[in-house]
């Protein structure tokens, strides 16, 4: 089932969510994704809205969605096809006919909205002329099946990506007349995990849950389509930072709605970085990064704004030292570049902002709108540190830590944590307490690292607050400030609380955070969730779901390796 349709009843407290990434109107039908398939990358969009409200609930912002979807899809360099509103019979043909125009593709990009379900280890769409209930026999012809969707219409070797948009609620959708529920068979359920090979699956919401059909109430697309697109205008993220960042666009979007907010997720294997927007390509400004090759080279002198660089407006004022200290780097750099072009922020960087270097040193150190180039990267953050900035010289001692540790970059490191931690940076505080903790730089100091958590939790940093929950004087309190930010609306308080529980052993208490934090994309909630529903502990067993959380959990390169430790041989 797709997109529950919430009305009247509240619609102020829809309204109040108000943002909508400016969809003032759904693109007109048949104005995007005729034009013949041409270069490396193809998208075939389908939209079913049209259902007769009688069998199936219609969906009005289905078709409204993937024309929206179209255009910025077109916009982006990717060559569009459109599907609206057709039987089983005209989808047959229209993949038919995407599936030859696609064979030299090296990307295909598929987008459903409509009614799904799973059935039989498979997954399927609902085409319009499609009945509510059928036997086992029939599901093949009545109903299109998602996997045999991808493989008709990917060439081999092709890297696939297909986004989901449909309600994953328990209810059936789907009635299958001759399966025995009562004996113990199987019957219809919300749609699930899809093999797909090489490339990913982004759903709109989380198992169990409904996806939207419009937030706020009136909007002429989705809530999932509308931050898609949104996003999609920044250039240069890694497909694994657009899922995060589009993700916590919807969930902030429909936060505080009746039925809770709608958490998008996301799996799948890559073994390249992959781009729906390429990176820019900036030029260097001089030598940039001249001399920053080797990661033992000298600090540069502190660099001198020009006159108008001191003299102008700071586009970038609004972001706060305080806000840079909490808020995860992917999603703040994201919320940078979506109000200011790349090339402004490198503008700013190498006039001589200190902010504007740390963004850009960030970026380049893991290709976040650029390309990513370390060296450059290191060059940004010596800038940025050399004029003392608190985040320059936190992310500075980081890059260093990761990429070369050796002892002069080990004790630099730790003389550039302690400066920026002193200048009442949290990160910094958070990072320093945790190398202090495990002996990066030195005997293992717990005293100095339980003191500099707690001055980065009183910051409201969300892993100082976490890390303070495993000192017994100081574990009540962290466990509530951990329940301040996930009833603020926070997913990582969530997570965090997930984590916490499970190394208490009372797991029982936060079994629904771990289902937020999971549901979120947080690798370690994901793998508590699976043992937990492994072994029974807070939650009935349920072997079938113990192996869904643990597929997705491993999935995420984040995962540390207890927590890959906890879920080996489940599922696996």
């Amino acid at each position: 089932m797709r997109r529950s349709r919430y009305r009247a009843a509240w619609a102020a407290a829809l309204l109040a969510l108000g943002g909508l990434a400016s969809p003032a109107a759904a693109q007109p039908a048949g104005s995007c994704g005729t034009a013949p398939l041409k270069g490396d990358r193809v998208a075939l969009l389908i939209g079913n809205s049209a259902y007769n409200d009688w069998e199936w609930p219609s969906l009005k912002n289905a078709v409204n969605d993937i024309d929206y979807v179209c255009d910025a899809f077109a916009k982006a360099g990717i060559a569009p096809r459109i599907v609206r509103n057709a039987d089983k019979a005209s989808l047959d043909t229209a993949l038919a006919e995407f599936a030859a125009e696609a064979k030299g593709a090296k990307s295909v990009i598929l987008y459903y909205a409509g009614h799904g379900f799973e059935y039989g280890g498979r997954n399927w769409l609902v085409p319009m002329d499609a009945p509510p209930a059928t036997r086992r026999a029939d599901v093949e012809k009545r109903y299109l099946s998602l996997e045999a969707l991808v493989k008709r219409v990917v060439p081999t070797g092709a890297f696939t990506l297909l986004f989901v948009d449909a309600c994953r609620t328990p209810e059936p959708v789907v009635r299958i007349e001759d399966v025995n529920i009562a004996g113990g068979e199987a019957g219809s359920a919300p749609v699930g995990l899809l093999d797909i090979g090489q490339g990913a699956v982004f759903y709109s919401t989380a198992k169990g849950r409904p996806a939207l059909d419009f937030a706020p109430v009136g909007s002429p697309v989705s809530p999932f389509a509308a931050a898609v697109v949104k996003e999609l205008g920044i250039p240069g993220l890694e497909i694994s930072d657009y899922f995060k960042v589009v993700a916590r666009d919807v969930y902030k979007r429909t936060y505080g709605m009746e039925k809770g907010p709608q958490q998008p997720f996301h799996y799948g294997s890559w073994f390249d970085d992959y781009y729906l927007v390429a990176p820019a390509d900036v030029p260097e400004a001089g030598k940039q990064g001249g001399g920053f090759g080797s990661f033992s080279a000298a600090p540069p002198a502190p660099p001198t704004p020009s006159p108008a660089v001191r003299g102008a407006i700071n586009p970038l004022a609004d972001i706060s030292l305080d806000r840079l200290a909490i808020e995860d780097e992917p999603v703040l750099v994201a919320d940078v570049l979506s109000r200011h072009p790349v090339g402004e922020v490198i503008g700013l960087a190498d006039g001589g902002n200190a902010l504007a270097q740390h963004l850009a040193g960030y970026m380049f150190s893991l290709g976040v709108g650029v390309k990513k180039d370390v060296p450059r990267a290191r060059a940004y953050l010596e800038k940025s540190a050399a004029q003392n900035f608190p985040a320059g010289q936190q992310e500075l001692a980081y890059l260093l830590l990761e990429n070369d540790p050796t002892p002069e970059n080990v004790k630099r490191a730790h003389d550039l944590y302690v400066a920026s931690s002193n200048a009442g940076f949290s990160k910094a505080k958070t990072h320093l307490a945790y190398r202090l903790a495990s002996g990066t730089f030195g005997p293992a100091d717990f005293v100095r690292a339980q003191a500099l958590y707690s001055e980065a939790a009183a910051k409201g940093h969300p892993a100082a607050v976490f890390a303070l929950t495993f000192f017994p004087d100081a574990r009540a309190a962290n466990m509530a400030r951990l329940r301040a930010i996930a009833d603020a609306g926070n997913p990582e308080g969530n997570h965090w609380l997930c984590e916490a529980h499970y190394a208490d052993k009372t797991l029982a208490q936060a079994i629904e955070d771990c289902g937020v934090g999971a549901r979120a994309g947080f690798a370690g909630s994901r793998a508590i969730l699976a043992w937990a529903y492994a072994n029974g502990s807070g939650v009935a067993a349920d072997v079938k779901e113990a192996v869904f959380w643990a597929k997705l959990a491993r999935h995420l390169p984040e995962l540390r390796k207890d927590q890959r430790d906890l879920i080996a041989g489940i599922g696996e």
